[in-house]
């Protein structure tokens, strides 16, 4: 969908009021509040669009970043687990070159999100004054619908590093109608494969104690019958903090449900990259890349994050 910035303008402008007004009900006066411009002629930058949302009690910084010609799509940018939201744009050049191809950029300070649904008995007591993809989804993205952003047949876009990526390619998976694509760089999607990884202990408690938590709504892979939507998936091969395994996983559960390679697959230095075709969603694509020797790190993420800005204009009408 093309939107034309000058006509969002004004309802951009009533919006942010109306959220930031009811994000900070009955919170102290200490709480910051930034000032918006909305002057989107003018070239981008960090001020475009800076709001709050309230989470708990706690204020979540909402960014709307826009392109200085016709907004041609929009792009949530999902940070990793305890990464600052704005190291897309200070340490990759994806925010860059999003901006360029004319996509709306959309930040949220996640924090130490770990993209849970909700909150779980065992659940740390620190880990709940992180949001969740659901008031994520509710709260956030589903106010912008009336810019046309995140509604059936929009140019709306996902992606995540990390712990992002989790939070990106299940909101696709939840939500496949909201968006047209969505990428997952160095993603856990199968908490099964290493029962005690911390984060996930953390969330949902002890396997041995929760074993239907980790097996459920939170397990991307166990779900992969249920993709609707386009995917972009990346990799590197010496990660050390997210396994390789766990990217490889969620391909191998969906080449079981109806997975066929529609393209060749290619190599060039180093970099792997296979094209698949989701027969039973209406022929959604999926990518896949890996990068040998690639780390856990913004130099495999820059990599990466541009390759699937690639594949989210080729899926744009």
């Amino acid at each position: 969908m093309t939107l034309n910035k000058k006509s969002i303008s004004l309802l951009l402008l009533l919006l942010c009021a109306f959220i930031a007004v009811k994000s900070f009900e009955g919170q102290k006066s200490s709480v910051p509040r930034k000032s918006l411009n909305l002057q989107f002629e003018k070239p981008c930058n960090l001020s475009d669009t800076s709001y709050f949302v309230n989470f708990n009690s706690h204020p979540v910084q909402v960014k709307i970043i826009c392109p200085s010609k016709q907004i041609k799509g929009v792009l949530l940018l999902l940070p990793g687990w305890n990464y600052p939201d704005l190291d897309w744009i200070t340490k990759t050049s994806v925010a860059k070159t999003a901006l360029n191809n004319q996509f709306a950029l959309l930040l949220v300070e996640m924090g130490k999100s770990v993209y849970m649904d909700s909150f779980y008995p065992d659940m740390r007591k620190d880990y709940k004054n992180y949001p969740t993809r659901t008031w994520l989804f509710d709260s956030v993205l589903s106010p912008l619908n009336k810019f046309g952003w995140f509604t059936k047949n929009s140019n709306s876009f996902a992606l995540g590093l990390s712990t992002g990526a989790r939070g990106a390619v299940i909101l696709g998976l939840e939500h496949s109608e909201c968006f047209k694509g969505v990428a997952g760089l160095s993603g856990d999607y199968n908490p099964l494969l290493d029962k005690n990884d911390g984060l996930m202990v953390n969330c949902l408690g002890k396997y041995e104690k929760n074993v239907f938590r980790w097996m459920g709504t939170n397990n991307i892979s166990l779900r992969a019958k249920e993709f609707q939507t386009n995917i972009f998936l990346a990799h590197g091969s010496n990660d050390q903090i997210v396994p390789f395994n766990q990217t490889i996983d969620l391909l191998e559960k969906l080449s079981k449900i109806d997975l066929s390679l529609s393209n060749p697959t290619y190599s060039n230095e180093g970099v792997f990259v296979r094209n698949y075709t989701l027969i039973h969603s209406k022929l959604k694509k999926i990518r896949f890349v890996s990068v040998k020797n690639a780390n856990h790190d913004y130099q495999f993420w820059n990599k990466s994050g541009l390759m699937a800005l690639d594949f989210f204009t080729t899926l744009m009408k």
